[in-house]
């Protein structure tokens, strides 16, 4: 039963935010206090209704935190999906580099920033550190590579550049398609945790004024 999940705070959720943890507890105390009246006679049975859309709106809430994690995830999962294959510019080493940032170009693409510790250089790689900007840098490479093949006068360099052109836009056509799927997910999670941060703050508000209604009630029948 739900109601013995909310009466264990201590097995709630992990993927709840502060506000949902906030609302449970909320929502564990009015549950427990109307049953509690209701047993006593102090409230009518019509208050299981209300402790009915309570168990409703938490399994709502419950469902929504887990699909939560599971894209924000994903998203962590695709934004390293990108391995620099780095070395140093000056000595040509990779394996006395030494991630110490990021760093962002004109266009806003972000890449990874290095040290050497063999020269003592720090230097910024010349390729985004992420597949949303990796998209439009092989776009713009293969921009390129065809300006340079209509250019180009020789049949073996217009064979390079083919192939080259041909081996970008292969791995442009396996990423783009998972970049814009995922791109679309994320996007409508950020709407619905909009949707969902006003619906669980106008519940908690809900069950507070209750709560109150039930504590007047209580202290009411008390005296009598």
């Amino acid at each position: 039963m739900l109601f013995i999940f909310l009466n264990n705070l201590n097995t709630m959720n992990k993927h709840f935010k502060s506000n949902e943890r906030e609302l449970i507890k909320v929502a564990t105390f009015f549950k427990r206090q109307s049953k509690k009246l209701i047993a006593e006679g102090k409230l009518g049975e019509e208050y299981r209704n209300v402790e009915d859309s309570v168990d409703r709106f938490i399994e709502e809430m419950e469902r929504h935190a887990n699909t939560r994690a599971e894209i924000l995830e994903q998203h962590d999962y695709l934004a390293k999906l990108v391995k620099d294959n780095a070395e140093c510019p000056r000595c040509k080493t990779k394996d006395m580099i030494k991630l110490v940032g990021t760093e962002k170009n004109e266009k806003g693409w972000k890449s990874n920033r290095y040290k050497c510790r063999k020269c003592n250089i720090q230097f910024t790689w010349n390729k985004p550190n992420n597949p949303w900007d990796m998209i439009q840098y092989i776009e713009d490479i293969i921009q390129l590579l065809q300006t340079k093949q209509t250019e180009t006068s020789t049949q073996e360099e217009q064979e390079q550049f083919r192939t080259g052109i041909e081996s970008m836009m292969a791995n442009l056509e396996k990423l783009k398609p998972v970049i814009e799927s995922h791109n679309q997910i994320y996007n409508d999670l950020q709407q619905r945790e909009t949707d969902m941060e006003r619906m669980i703050h106008e519940f908690k508000n809900m069950l507070l004024i209750e709560k109150i209604k039930m504590d007047t009630w209580e202290n009411k029948t008390s005296k009598h």
